[in-house]
């Protein structure tokens, strides 16, 4: 049974959300100073290249989730020798996919005056250097995958994290620098790639020397090719498709409107990715859990109820989140960037509803990884963000840069809200129904009447960062009395009231 109350857990989960604060505070702060420094079009032109450019890391193959998985069940049947070979044989692969990369980025390096044909000699200059780094940065982000996975299916999830929260502090200080010191984009990648170092290096150490892991092929096994292979293919193309719902709408902004509207719509996706991070913390920490829970032949109920379990404590965060930027987004868009930069608030509130379906449900591609069956999922999304690209392209002619998200949006309800729950309901036979409806119990209400309770806030016209502050803390005190007296089960008021109560044991 999935365990919220293990000491390791509650511990990989604080610095979990340690590492989504500094992360999302490093972005609001860094946003603005590099708006500052290298003006919105430079920051545009860093968001068109980095959008291409990223396209490849899909060729990622996932495998670090693949390392997680196997070396998982490998740990729950003590076999060490298995663990080392499977190492072996991953690295290959693993090494296999940064040449693949490097060969990738190369090729989009020499045809980028191909894809973007209205920009300046300087910024080509500057799209060709930025591209180079990139080499560098993406393998190492490769390795990087390769070695976390190990960590991670040893459970050392706050190492793993607190390695995370570093990587983010230095990669802050480190592009304030080189930003400062007048090197533009091409400064932003280049402390992307000095941290990416650094990490491999500590992880290295670790995985090495203090968990004595040992990487040695013994041999090829052939029988576990075919479900790696299809794990990898079904994480290719879910890859793919993230790309597709977030990155390609940046690169069609770029060919067919300004660097502007890139600018904005890359703000926007700050704020996006932030939303989506609150979700995957709690998830991606009980994947080795339910690899051994599918191992010992756990039954659908028991897999639906982890789902649940995990599922009711993201709603309350994502559905708080989304309720209150309905509230009070205008005023921190207005505050961060400026009120010229409205339209990624438009942005963030046409496209988060429909991704809030999927990441309460996040537990469910663990499920899938553990039961060998998340190519068919991959499959209906990428056909979904496919049809997103025509949409999209179709509404900018119509609507303007505004068709993105509503592009993105509809592909969400298609792919991840409709198709995705009949497969989940039909194929895995989890119970999609008394999933949401347990999921929601309560929860809801809690969220509504705080918003309507604190919608008079509305009234109060004062932008101000003080202002802000009272709004927000009113509205997140509403929604958390509500839901200990009304929202919670026995068991959640009792992890609340416990983690509470270890919060004033310190302050004391």
């Amino acid at each position: 049974m999935i365990n919220l109350n293990s000491t390791s857990k509650k511990s990989a989960i604080i610095v979990s959300y340690f590492v989504l604060l500094f992360n999302t505070l490093s972005s609001i702060i860094l946003t603005p100073i590099l708006l500052k420094y290298m003006g919105v079009e430079e920051y545009g032109l860093y968001q068109m290249v980095y959008s291409v450019g990223s396209y490849i890391l899909i060729l990622d193959m996932g495998i670090g989730t693949v390392m997680i998985r196997y070396i998982s069940e490998l740990r729950c049947k003590e076999d060490k020798r298995g663990e080392s070979n499977f190492a072996g044989m991953i690295g290959i692969i693993t090494l296999t996919v940064c040449l693949i990369i490097s060969v990738g980025l190369k090729i989009i390096d020499v045809n980028i005056e191909s894809i973007y044909s209205d920009l300046s000699d300087t910024d080509y200059s500057k799209s060709h250097m930025m591209l180079t780094l990139m080499i560098a940065q993406f393998v190492m982000t490769t390795l990087s995958n390769y070695l976390q996975g190990i960590i991670n299916a040893y459970e050392r999830f706050v190492l793993s994290k607190t390695i995370n929260l570093v990587q983010i502090i230095l990669s802050f200080g480190m592009t304030i620098l080189f930003v400062a010191l007048g090197y533009g984009a091409v400064g932003i990648v280049l402390a992307h790639v000095v941290i990416a170092m650094l990490k491999i290096l500590v992880e290295c150490y670790y995985v090495f020397r203090i968990l004595h892991f040992k990487i040695r092929l013994y041999y090829w096994d052939g029988t576990i090719i075919k479900p790696i292979i299809g794990l990898m293919l079904a994480i290719f193309l879910q890859h793919t498709v993230v790309y597709i719902n977030t990155w390609s709408d940046k690169t069609i902004l770029g060919i067919m409107c300004e660097k502007s509207d890139v600018a904005v719509y890359a703000i926007a996706c700050t704020l996006i990715t932030f939303f989506s991070s609150m979700t995957g913390i709690l998830s991606s920490l009980f994947q080795p859990q339910i690899v051994k829970m599918v191992v010992k032949n756990a039954n659908t109920t028991q897999l639906t109820d982890v789902v649940i379990r995990v599922g009711r404590w993201q709603f309350l965060l994502t559905g708080s989140i989304l309720a209150g930027m309905a509230l009070f987004g205008r005023d921190f868009i207005t505050l961060w960037v400026g009120e010229k930069m409205l339209m990624a608030w438009t942005i963030f509130l046409i496209i988060t509803p429909f991704m809030m379906i999927p990441l309460i449900q996040s537990v469910c591609i663990s499920i899938l990884n553990a039961l060998d069956k998340r190519l068919y999922r991959s499959l209906i999304l990428f056909l979904s963000s496919v049809i997103n690209i025509f949409i999209t392209i179709v509404l900018i002619k119509k609507i303007g840069p505004l068709g993105a998200p509503v592009g993105t949006a509809i592909s969400y309800l298609i792919g991840h809200i409709i198709i995705l729950n009949i497969y989940y309901q039909r194929n895995i036979k989890l119970q999609v129904i008394r999933m949401f409806r347990e999921i929601m119990s309560k929860t809801w209400f809690s969220i509504l009447v705080s918003c309507i309770a604190c919608s008079p806030l509305l009234l109060w016209n004062d932008v101000s960062i003080i202002s802000f502050s009272i709004k927000c803390i009113l509205f997140g005190s509403c929604v958390l009395i509500l839901q200990y007296f009304w929202g919670f089960n026995s068991e959640e008021r009792e992890i609340f009231s416990s983690f509470m109560s270890k919060l004033q044991i310190k302050k004391s």
